[in-house]
């Protein structure tokens, strides 16, 4: 077996990690790690938040619940589309 396959744990018994340079065969992440960061607040923090925010200022505000409703779901779904994107990144990472 590959020297860097080895399942090594510390003294707690979390698996330890080899740095890249160990595995050069490694191909990077999707996204680079500020990237990953930046999606990972807009896409679970930012956009349910502006959607709830829209949801209740349209209300106030007396605006066409139809329009209103039809814009916060599609914040929502970017939100979701950008939480999927991340999920992919992470996902691609695992095993490395």
């Amino acid at each position: 077996m590959a020297e860097h396959l080895k399942n090594e744990t510390d003294d707690s018994g979390l698996f330890i990690i080899p740095e890249t340079d160990d595995m050069p065969d490694v191909p990077p992440y999707i996204m680079p790690d500020y990237v990953y960061d930046v999606l990972k607040w807009v896409g679970l923090i930012v956009c349910y938040a502006l959607a709830i925010f829209i949801r209740k200022v349209g209300g106030a505000w007396h605006f066409d619940v139809d329009t209103v409703d039809a814009l916060a779901t599609t914040v929502e779904a970017f939100g979701l589309f950008i939480g999927m994107c991340i999920g992919a990144s992470q996902i691609s990472s695992m095993g490395r």
